[in-house]
């Protein structure tokens, strides 16, 4: 007995002075969204969170941020597993958080233990701003010299190491060479050479940065010369930043794409149930009740067998419909797909998928994807997910499923393929494209595309294949003849038409809620304000996902999808 109670004594000491070491762990200042402290709605976020260990003893645990509407939690936890923080340590975190609209988020610390977080203490974050045009940072260091007027500065530490989630940072400013990481330097290689504007800035003596191996093409002593898709700008003064933004101005968000493209991808999943039994059931579930109950009680005049058999038949067609209603007839389980791809630096490629697994076997899934410095959500803010999701460098998504579910996912990372790339000639004569030709040179890799689109300014064009190269024909259409509110808002069914579509005719409709959410349409005012840069011609190719997109493990054996890829090309002016 006395073992026993000494045995007691210890585990009460270890899981007191275990907490203690949680309650220790605190947030420092202030998290930072981003890199200006705002953030894109549909995308996933930066966040840079600074915590403490105010403890003579080592911490270990788990950190991790969920989303918050209202009172309750949305979405799945975002999680930093096995963290050891030494004695009055510091440790900066970096989250990638997929934010569908303006929302809070808390940071909780704890263990995650069998399959649930438990949490010691929380710290709320301020709900974030914001903001849907591209920004341009000055990155910093002890030795930075002055900055452009109006520029937000962002220090070089902190750099992230995924262009995940670079994608609103339209140019860069430098006017030394950063000190990163690897994996640092490679993300920013990866932002630069998918389209991003690097602004080299000379020093008082007119000397610019001289940069190592790692970024040697930098060194070009050209005052103005291409990167891959991006640029790279000399000039002896910092820039300012109204120079380098939109000047669109968007105050409200009534459009998702990614809302839209979830509910084509589950209309392609929907359970046959048999509707026939269903609906027989409920009939004669009411007409027992009334007036089957009323009846009885009139003739019998015993409350007891009134209620004992009022309760049998709640509980008797209670147990019926959840067994009936919780499964299909022959469906199998599933996961289908639509992913939009752009280039990064060579063999590497930027893709952020959307993603709905229909299962027909409950269970708790893990979801990843043969990417790089990824990201990973259930893309939603309607509901509480059971589970955990990783980021970065590798990500995962671990969530109990229940039978005859879906599970929406979204994820976002780099992905190491075979290059290829296309070559293009565009000549514009005022705000007109006059002439535009693609080609796609000889390559085995290059995939079979069934659309081709190219958009300049606030008009689309098809490509037709003539002559072995792909070219516009007329004088295309306004991009609010496709890109209409109907074509971004899906439902099943319209216009009286109670046919259900078929999934190719699904995965057509995917199409066009990708290209709105790759030019930053989230608004009805979007879709007849927006354009593509006067320079510039953006060219979207659509094909059949290939086995390298989907998910891994045994999953399912029926995935299927479709991939987007998009090219940008500068215009020849004939003025």
């Amino acid at each position: 007995m006395r073992k026993l109670t000494t045995l007691l004594i210890l585990l009460l000491i270890q899981f007191l002075s275990g907490a203690q070491a949680f309650a220790d762990l605190k947030v420092e200042g202030r998290p930072r969204w981003g890199f200006d402290g705002t953030i894109r709605v549909e995308e996933f976020n930066l966040l840079t969170v600074r915590v403490f260990n105010d403890s003579p003893d080592p911490w270990q645990g788990d950190v991790w941020v969920k989303s918050l509407v209202g009172i309750g939690s949305v979405d799945i936890p975002v999680i930093q597993p096995d963290l050891f923080i030494e004695p009055y340590g510091f440790r900066q975190i970096q989250f990638y958080v997929f934010l569908p609209d303006r929302t809070e988020v808390s940071v909780e610390w704890g263990r995650f233990i069998r399959d649930r977080l438990r949490a010691e203490a929380d710290f709320e974050v301020d709900s974030p701003k914001v903001a849907y045009d591209d920004i341009s940072i000055q990155l910093t260091n002890a030795t930075s010299g002055p900055r452009g007027k109006g520029l937000a500065t962002f220090d070089e530490q902190l750099f992230p190491s995924s262009a995940v989630v670079l994608h609103s940072v339209k140019t860069i400013v430098l006017d030394h060479v950063p000190r990163w990481q690897e994996p640092q330097t490679r993300a920013f290689r990866d932002w630069l050479y998918g389209g991003g504007t690097l602004n080299l800035v000379a020093d008082g003596q007119g000397t610019y940065p001289e940069f190592s191996a790692a970024l040697a093409e930098l060194n070009e002593p050209s005052d103005q010369f291409p990167v891959g898709y991006g640029r790279v700008i000399r000039s002896r003064k910092p820039l300012n930043e109204k120079t380098s933004l939109s000047t669109r101005k968007r105050n409200y968000k009534n459009l998702s794409s990614s809302a839209t493209l979830v509910s084509l991808l589950r209309a392609m999943s929907t359970p046959e149930h048999n509707w026939t039994l269903i609906y027989s059931m409920a009939v004669l579930y009411l007409l027992i009740l009334f007036p089957g109950c009323w009846l009885l009680g009139r003739k019998k005049g015993d409350y007891r067998l009134t209620y004992s058999v009022i309760l049998a038949t709640v509980g008797l067609f209670s147990f019926g419909f959840h067994s009936i209603g919780k499964r299909g007839y022959g469906e199998k389980t599933s996961m289908n797909s639509v992913a939009v791809v752009r280039p990064a630096q060579p063999g590497r490629w930027l893709v952020k998928q959307w993603s709905n697994l229909f299962i027909t076997t409950g269970g708790n899934y893990r979801i990843e994807y043969d990417v790089t410095s990824s990201a990973i959500s259930t893309g939603q803010h309607s509901e509480s997910v059971l589970g955990i999701a990783a980021n970065q460098p590798d990500s995962f998504l671990q969530s109990d499923i229940p039978s005859f579910s879906n599970r929406s996912v979204l994820h976002s990372g780099i992905m190491k393929r075979e290059e290829f790339r296309p070559t293009a000639k565009a000549v514009v004569s005022g705000d007109q494209l006059k002439k535009f030709s693609l080609s796609l040179p000889e390559s085995e890799s290059w995939p079979t595309f069934s659309s081709h689109i190219a958009i300049h300014q606030s008009r689309i064009y098809q490509l037709q294949f003539v002559d072995g190269q792909y070219q516009v024909s007329g004088s295309g259409l306004q991009l609010s003849s496709r890109l209409d509110y109907e074509s971004l808002r899906y439902a099943p069914f319209r216009y009286g038409n109670n046919e259900p579509d078929t999934i190719e005719e699904l995965f057509e409709k995917t199409i066009w809620p990708v290209i709105a959410e790759d030019l930053g349409i989230y608004n009805e005012d979007d879709i007849t304000s927006m354009t593509v840069p006067d320079d510039r011609v953006r060219v979207y190719l659509t094909a059949e996902m290939d086995a390298a997109f989907f998910a891994k493990g045994d999953i399912s054996d029926q995935q299927t999808g479709r991939i987007v890829y998009v090219f940008e090309f500068p215009t020849e002016s004939t003025e």
